[in-house]
């Protein structure tokens, strides 16, 4: 039998059953994305602990056993919640590194990344690295995770710039701590000075200690 015969014999699908499965699919999406909203707000407003699934469900807009249908447990929507912060944060740095820009501009992107981060929104900082459940392992994993990734993306350009692979992923993980120890100090202090100041500050301290190690 050849393929054509066999495409011929397949029993085809009716156009209607298609329509109304897309539909199908479209409708759990956005009961997905409803979730993921609502648990956001509410895990940013009262912290994991404090968040309960009869709030989420309220707030999404369903019935909390349609939202155990899409998460299985409030655990299980706090990390979706937590990995839509972090792959954001990793977007961020992954976007401020793929500019066409010398090296010390790139640096003051990366930097200015996790500004924009900290800033744009608090709640989902706290969230990431102020997490109520720390102890658990996969929380931790996530966290650990996203920064090796930042580090990564980081030393990839500083090898490019000339340093060898061991100190170029030691200081692309001193980098990206620093960023986010002043980013955050910044934000606690209550945002004292402009976003461009602190970020320049920042830069100052990276740039001008990464600029002599690739030179060496």
């Amino acid at each position: 039998m050849t393929i054509l015969d066999t495409d011929i014999l397949a029993p085809a699908i009716p156009a209607d059953d298609v329509i109304t499965r897309s539909g199908h699919e479209a409708a759990r999406t956005q009961r997905r994305l409803s979730a993921l909203r609502a648990a956001r707000a509410v895990f940013v407003a009262h912290g994991y602990h404090g968040a309960s699934m009869d709030e989420i469900s309220t707030r999404a807009g369903m019935s909390k056993p349609v939202l155990y249908t899409h998460y299985a447990s409030k655990l299980d929507l706090y990390l979706a919640v937590l990995q839509g912060y972090l792959d954001r944060m990793v977007d961020g740095i992954r976007d401020a590194l793929a500019a066409d820009a010398g090296s010390g501009d790139k640096v003051r992107r990366a930097v200015l990344a996790y500004f924009d981060f900290v800033d744009e929104d608090p709640g989902g900082h706290t969230l990431v690295f102020e997490s109520a459940v720390p102890s658990e392992p996969c929380v931790r994993w996530r966290v650990r995770n996203a920064m090796g990734e930042c580090a990564v993306l980081v030393s990839a350009e500083l090898r490019a710039a000339g340093m060898d692979d061991v100190r170029a992923y030691a200081c692309a993980f001193g980098l990206v701590g620093a960023s986010h120890s002043a980013a955050r100090h910044w934000l606690d202090a209550g945002r004292p000075i402009p976003k461009s100041e602190a970020v320049d500050t920042a830069v100052a301290l990276c740039w001008n200690g990464l600029s002599g190690t690739t030179r060496r």
